[in-house]
C-alpha cells in the first residue's frame, strides 16, 4: 500500500449525496488533477467509482449526465461494492490477467435453492436425533419440511453474518456457560452439529459460502488496486464489513484515491466520540464495551483503522439550514456521555438548532409495521405530488 496520508471526505446527511459527490469529482476536489480540463470525451473513463448498491450506480449515471449537461457521455467505471453478484461481475470485468486467473481458480459459491435444501436436509437429520428432544422426549422443533426450510433460511443468514464478520465456528464454543438455561445449551448443541457436518458438505460439492467468495473477490480487487494508476473513489460505504473496510483503507492511501463517507458526525464532542469505540482495558473499573449499535460505529472503526481523527476529514458541502445533524448527534449521544446533555441544553445555539430541526417534523404513531409503511408511502406520495 502506498505510504500516503489517507484522503477522506464526508457529505452531510442533509445534503443530496450523489449530486454533491459527482459535482466534487468533476470540480477536481476529490482527486488532484482529475479530471483534466478540456473537452476530451475520454477524460472521465480512466476513473473507478465504487458505490454501495446497484441502485446507487444506476442513479449515479443519471446524475453524471445531468451534471455534464448532456444526454450521452463516456463515464467512469461505476461498480457496486455491496452486491454479491455485481461484485463478481464488476471486479472480473476490469481485471487484469492475474486477477482473472485468481477469479477462475475460486470455488463456486453454494447459494440459492441448492444451499437451502442441503441445510434443510442437515436440519432434518438433527431433528431425528435424540439431541433434538427435551428430557421428556418432546421434539424441540416440528419435524416437517416447512419447518426445516424455515430454519434453513435462518441458519443461512447466521452463516452469512458469521462469514462477513470473520467469526469462526470455534468462537461459539464458549458462548453459552453451563449454568444457563438448557434451551441455550440445546441451541449450542445444534450449532455444533451443523458445524461438524456443513464443512464436509461444502467440500463434497467443491464450493464455498457466497459471502466467503464475495470477500475473496473484494480482496483480489484490493490487490489489483494497489498497482493501479487511475483515479479510484469509494463513496457511500461505511466499511461495516472487515473486507470492505480493508478495501476502503487501500483506496484512501492510493496516490489517486479518495473515500467519501456518508454523514460522518462532526458535531459530537471528542470525548463522546471516543466512547463509541469503548474503553479497551478490562482491568480498569471504567472499562466500557464499544457502542456497536451506534450508527457511527462503523465509520469510527474505519477512521481508527486509518489512524486519523475527524479533523482530517474534509466536508464537501454545507448541511441544510434545518440543523438536524446536530439534533440527531445529540439524540444519539452514547449512553455513557448523556450526563452532558444538561450542559449542551444550556447552550442557546443548540436550543435554536433543535427548534429549527423539529419545526417541520411530524410524529405518526402506528399500531404495527403495516400502518407504519402505509404512513411512509402516503408521506412520500404527498411530497412528490402535493394536494392542491
Amino acid at each position: 500500500m502506498p505510504n500516503r496520508d489517507p484522503r477522506i471526505f464526508t457529505i452531510p446527511a442533509s445534503a443530496p449525496f450523489l449530486p454533491v459527490l459527482i459535482r466534487a469529482l468533476l470540480d477536481g476536489r476529490l482527486v488532484p488533477g482529475f479530471p483534466e480540463p478540456g473537452s476530451d470525451p475520454l477524460r472521465l473513463a480512466g476513473a473507478t467509482l465504487y458505490l454501495p448498491t446497484r441502485r446507487a450506480c444506476r442513479l449515479a449515471r443519471d446524475v453524471f449526465l445531468d451534471a455534464l449537461g448532456t444526454q450521452a457521455a463516456i463515464l467512469p467505471r461505476i461498480v457496486p461494492i455491496g452486491d454479491v453478484d455485481e461484485d463478481e461481475l464488476g471486479f472480473a470485468e476490469a481485471a487484469g490477467a492475474a486477477l482473472g486467473e485468481a477469479v477462475l481458480d475460486l470455488p463456486r459459491a453454494l447459494g440459492g435453492l441448492e444451499r437451502r435444501l442441503l441445510l434443510a436436509q442437515l436440519i432434518g437429520r438433527w431433528a431425528q436425533s435424540p439431541a433434538a428432544r427435551s428430557a421428556g422426549g418432546t421434539p424441540l422443533i416440528a419435524g416437517t419440511p416447512a419447518a426445516a426450510l424455515a430454519l434453513a433460511d435462518d441458519l443461512a443468514h447466521l452463516i452469512d453474518d458469521m462469514t462477513t464478520r470473520q467469526i469462526k465456528w470455534e468462537q461459539l464454543d464458549g458462548l453459552v456457560p453451563e449454568n444457563v438455561d438448557q434451551y441455550w445449551q440445546k441451541t449450542l448443541a445444534f450449532l455444533t452439529f451443523i458445524r461438524g457436518h456443513w464443512a464436509n458438505i461444502l467440500n463434497e460439492h467443491d464450493a464455498i459460502e457466497p459471502a466467503a467468495r464475495r470477500d475473496l473477490l473484494i480482496a483480489a480487487e484490493r490487490k489489483r488496486l494497489e498497482s493501479t494508476t487511475g483515479p479510484v473513489i469509494a463513496a457511500g460505504s461505511t466499511g461495516s464489513m472487515p473486507t470492505t473496510a480493508e478495501l476502503l483503507a487501500t483506496i484512501a492511501h492510493l496516490p489517486h484515491g479518495a473515500v467519501v463517507l456518508p454523514g460522518l458526525d462532526t458535531d459530537l464532542d471528542e470525548n463522546a466520540w471516543k466512547l463509541i469505540g469503548g474503553r479497551h482495558d478490562p482491568s480498569r473499573r471504567d472499562h466500557l464495551d464499544p457502542a456497536s449499535g451506534h450508527p457511527q460505529f462503523a465509520m469510527h472503526g474505519l477512521l481508527r483503522r486509518l489512524n486519523i481523527g475527524r479533523d482530517a476529514v474534509t466536508v464537501l458541502a454545507e448541511p441544510e439550514p434545518h440543523g438536524r445533524e446536530r439534533f440527531c448527534s445529540e439524540a444519539l449521544r452514547p449512553a455513557a456521555a448523556t450526563d452532558h446533555w444538561q450542559d449542551q441544553l444550556a447552550d442557546p445555539a443548540l436550543d435554536r438548532h433543535i427548534a429549527t430541526a423539529v419545526n417541520s417534523l411530524a410524529v405518526v404513531e402506528t399500531a404495527n409495521a403495516e400502518e407504519e409503511a402505509l404512513a411512509i408511502a402516503v408521506a412520500l406520495r404527498y411530497s412528490l405530488a402535493p394536494a392542491s
